[in-house]
């Protein structure tokens, strides 16, 4: 199956930034919910937290529920509060240095969110690695988190001034498969925050758009792009337009020598418009086209899929076109 290059697009970035191969492995709990706090609010809240954490290298979410499940924690409520002997099972992870925990409560319409720093290797919380916020929203406390991280040693470098949100794409054509916009996105999202952009979260720009009856952004005037400015409280808008995206696959089993012989040849084009969030104006519209034959990769690409070749297609693409959208929000910000 897929064999996805995550470190594709990392590497076409990572021009601008430290490359994290040496930095220390943090797993990001989930959230301990209390008070009546939904599950889809802890989802965000996780999301959050992984988007917003920097300088250290990331462990994935089901790999720090089995190294848990293997010390005997069947939750992460345990975390917060370890007795002796979790502590000393916490010691026996040597893959992971760091666990980040929160607990959020509700109380009434206002929402505390706690966040703790556990050593790994003795299992204790680091009294000097706190945070607490308190808020009326999760939108506040998006704005609050990137801040309360950098004081706890947690946080991404502020490397622009002014903030940026990420629309979703418009999509020219019909027919493309559903996994395509989000991919897209979150992988463009992932290449800008990376960099410095300070970036409103995706989950939260649904949200609010949705809650003021703004939906298809295809034919958006200025007047409309400065409205969403407005909600967005952002500086700029960036929004994807895909006018193609394809996959053509054709497999042919040569029974000369017993093979089957695959061809794929993939296409994504389209633009990236930079948009001023104040005034609604165009500042710049980047256009992207790539072609990929993947006849040229050494992968083994016998039981790929469809999807698999999509994937491969929209990181390829981003390869290079991040860098070129991190440089013109650069220049943009100067």
């Amino acid at each position: 199956m897929i064999r996805y290059l995550s470190t594709l697009l990392c590497c076409a970035v990572c021009s601008v930034t430290v490359l994290l191969s040496g930095a220390d492995k943090l797993a990001i709990a989930e959230p301990v919910a209390k008070g009546g706090v939904s599950p889809q609010e802890v989802e965000a809240l996780w999301g959050m937290l992984e988007a917003n954490v920097g300088g250290f290298e990331l462990i994935s979410r089901s790999a720090l529920k089995q190294m848990l499940a293997e010390i005997g924690f069947t939750d992460t409520s345990g975390l917060t509060n370890p007795n002796s002997v979790q502590k000393a099972k916490l010691g026996e992870i040597k893959t992971v240095q760091y666990i980040l925990i929160s607990e959020v409560n509700r109380f009434g319409a206002r929402y505390n969110v706690n966040l703790l720093l556990v050593d790994s290797s003795t299992g204790s919380i680091n009294p000097d690695k706190r945070g607490s916020v308190t808020v009326n929203s999760f939108d506040e406390f998006s704005d609050k988190l990137p801040d309360t991280l950098r004081e706890m040693g947690l946080g991404r470098p502020v490397a622009l001034s002014g903030r940026a949100a990420l629309l979703e794409p418009v999509i020219k054509q019909a027919g493309t498969p559903p996994y395509m916009r989000d991919q897209f996105n979150d992988r463009m999202q992932a290449a800008l925050l990376e960099n410095g952009i300070r970036l409103y979260q995706l989950q939260n720009i649904r949200r609010i758009l949705s809650a003021n009856n703004i939906a298809a952004l295809d034919e958006a005037e200025p007047a409309m792009y400065a409205r969403i400015g407005e909600l967005l409280r952002a500086d700029y808008l960036i929004q994807p337009v895909i006018t193609t995206f394809a996959t053509r696959i054709d497999r042919k089993f040569i029974k000369a020598s017993n093979r089957t012989v695959i061809k794929c040849i993939g296409d994504m084009n389209g633009s990236v418009k930079i948009v001023n969030a104040k005034t609604g104006d165009l500042l710049a519209s980047i256009p992207f086209r790539n072609r990929i034959d993947f006849a040229d990769l050494d992968d083994d690409m016998t039981d790929w899929t469809p999807e698999d070749y999509g994937n491969y297609l929209i990181e390829a693409t981003l390869k290079e076109l991040a860098p070129k959208v991190l440089e013109r929000m650069k220049t943009e910000a100067k």
